[in-house]
């Protein structure tokens, strides 16, 4: 049930950010994610 939760909860902030900051926050989350792998990588 916790898992059904979590899912619900970042399936509502995709649907908030993507529907109201033409989603500002996940790109900038993937950008981020990137730069740390790269990184890592080196």
């Amino acid at each position: 049930m916790r898992y059904v939760i979590v899912i619900c909860a970042i399936a509502a902030f995709l649907i908030w950010d993507f529907g109201y900051n033409e989603g500002r926050y996940v790109g900038s989350a993937v950008l981020e994610v990137k730069r740390l792998v790269s990184m890592a990588t080196g």
